[in-house]
């Protein structure tokens, strides 16, 4: 998960000027760290409108980001001064808990300091732009935070922003790579519906001049974006192929630093290794099973329309949440709410082609998820798609319950503010991973052998992720290297191949999270057992474990059992990066 996705606007309010209106000196270490913690946090959603708009505050719903030279500078020394003032509040003896926080705010700090020296997407990315513009959209159509006439006039100001943003993408690409290049062109020729149909759910209700107005504001928008592709498109062959790798050591520090992982890159390709074999094992254990003991087995329906396969899919939701209270899985606490199954509008089909979550955010009121999943289409061979028809329970399990909505929706509600605004995605995702083979074994998928198989796929599919990031990110592999690579190793279609390993590409580290924090929530599992004794249970565990928020598993190994044996290593000295 983004970082960016996780902070929000909190009590301060601090522009991109860098000027702190919070000076009362804190009594004493830990407060000292939570005020600022609220002053960087609060700093950079400033930044980040969308992410502002994800997260349940809306002071910013008519604003894209200002991807301008000068307000980057801006962002830049004030993020140098955050550093310099939590490098001051080294925690020394401070409590484990409050050293936990200490390293939380640093590894955000890192992290954001990181993405912007090495990665240096604004210059490298150009996808960077056009997303601001349909995300900003999106970002306005996927939950009802008001009523249609707030968020017209909310579409109306981020699609008069648009151009501008755009513009500021052709002078700031520098250093763009060809690839990067391709996708953004890629998007905006597959988008249009998003303003030309989407759109159109938010003029019920409103007037005719607001009306023609959004419509007004949109064609120009529109123009704009087809002018850029037209200049992307221009571009391309002048741009460089590849040159995106950030290196062994820069992707090393990151783990370390940013990721809080007890690991190297070479112990990450060795866990993928490890995996691929387990995979295959599985697979031939399970293939003989369906040969000498099938048992019963049931199928998923084929469905002749896509109202039954939304009401299919609703149906398997309650059924996931039944299984998990009547197994005594994890704890379904009362606040949390409704999963709800909305169709993917075919606008985002093309970038989203096995759907995705929509969780509450971190000071969202309505405690409502969505899945937002696309139209049932037996002639979809997108790896995701094609899964889905055979069996939608591990997909559910994965973003549902107990996969990412309940854990976000407990994350949100976490004491410490710390932990409800840092976004572990070596956590979030390795839990809704974790949960997909966990439910298997505790016997979810006793009749669906499609769900055992897909679930085992999976297994494979995300040890290859980690293989393609590593090596895109060190420079082992150059991108068409890797795709081809991902599309023969997971065994999956060449479409999935190249989004995902171009994805990889423009963000390197996300695709480790899931096999790496599975592998050590299963680790923990062993500790708990040892630990609690008598007292240990499956429900237990998970309740615990939920209950630290979406933070390192390094962190929650320290402060949960004393365990110091990875958080150490994340502590070693490790050869600084320049910044």
């Amino acid at each position: 998960m983004n970082v960016a996705s996780r902070l929000s606007i909190a009590a301060t309010v601090l522009t991109l000027t860098g000027a702190s209106t919070l000076q009362a000196a804190p009594t004493d270490q830990a407060q000292a760290l939570q005020a600022l913690a609220h002053r960087y946090y609060a700093f950079a959603q400033s930044a980040n409108p969308i992410g502002e708009t994800d997260s349940g505050l809306h002071t910013a719903d008519g604003k894209l980001a200002d991807f301008s030279p000068a307000a980057q500078a801006r962002y830049g020394r004030q993020l140098r001064a955050f550093r310099d003032e939590l490098a001051a509040l080294a925690p020394g003896g401070a409590s484990v808990h409050d050293r936990v926080d200490y390293l939380l705010v640093r590894a955000d700090m890192e992290g954001d300091w990181w993405t912007r020296t090495y990665l240096k997407s604004l210059q490298r990315d150009p996808t960077v732009y056009e997303s601001e513009c349909s995300n900003g959209i999106f970002s306005l159509l996927k939950k009802k935070f008001a009523d249609n006439t707030v968020r017209a006039a909310d579409a109306t100001a981020r699609l008069q922003a648009c151009p501008a943003v755009l513009k500021q993408g052709e002078a700031n690409l520098t250093d763009a790579v060809r690839e990067f290049g391709v996708v953004a062109s890629q998007d905006i020729a597959q988008g249009d519906a998003l303003y030309t149909t989407s759109l159109q759910s938010l003029t019920t209700g409103v007037s005719s001049a607001e009306r023609d107005q959004l419509y007004a504001t949109r064609d120009k928008a529109l123009a704009a974006l087809h002018d850029y592709k037209r200049w992307v498109d221009a571009n391309l062959p002048r741009w460089h192929s590849g040159g995106f790798a950030v290196g062994k050591e820069q992707y090393d520090w990151m783990l370390r630093r940013v990721l809080l992982l007890p690991y190297t890159s070479d112990d990450l390709l060795q866990l993928a290794h490890i995996e691929l074999a387990r995979d295959r094992a599985l697979d031939a254990w399970e293939r003989d099973r369906q040969t000498y003991a099938p048992g019963t087995t049931k199928s998923q329906p084929t469905f002749t329309d896509k109202e039954s396969f939304l009401r299919y899919y609703e149906d398997q939701t309650a059924l996931l949440r039944s299984f998990v209270t009547t197994h005594h899985i994890v704890t379904i606490p009362s606040y949390v709410g409704n999963f709800r199954i909305v169709e993917l509008p075919s606008a985002l089909a093309a970038v989203n082609p096995g759907g995705f979550m929509n969780a509450p955010g971190v000071y969202d009121k309505d405690p409502t998820g969505f899945y937002f999943v696309p139209d049932y289409d037996p002639t979809n061979t997108i790896f995701f798609a094609a899964q889905a028809r055979q069996s939608v329970l591990p997909v559910l399990a994965h973003e549902g319950i107990p996969g990412h909505f309940l854990q976000l929706s407990i994350a949100n509600h976490n004491a410490d503010y710390i932990r409800r605004m840092h976004g572990d995605g070596v956590f979030i995702e390795g839990w809704a991973f974790y949960g997909e083979e966990m439910l298997m074994r505790t016997g979810l998928y006793l009749s669906d052998p499609a769900a055992r198989l897909q679930v085992i796929h999976l297994m494979r599919h995300r040890a290859t992720r980690i293989m393609v990031d590593v090596n895109l990110a060190t420079g082992t592999m150059t991108l068409p290297q890797a795709i081809s690579f991902f599309a023969k190793t997971a065994g999956i279609d060449h479409d999935t191949a190249y989004g995902e390993g171009t994805r990889f590409a423009e963000g390197p580290g996300q695709a480790i999270d899931y096999l790496t924090g599975k592998t050590q929530i299963e680790t923990l599992i062993g500790h708990a057992r040892d630990a609690m004794g008598s007292s240990y249970s499956l429900q237990a565990f998970h309740d615990r474990l939920l209950s630290y928020g979406s933070v390192p598993l390094s962190c929650i190994a320290w402060e949960w059992f004393g365990d110091t044996s990875w958080i150490d290593k994340v502590q070693e000295p490790i050869a600084p990066v320049s910044m």
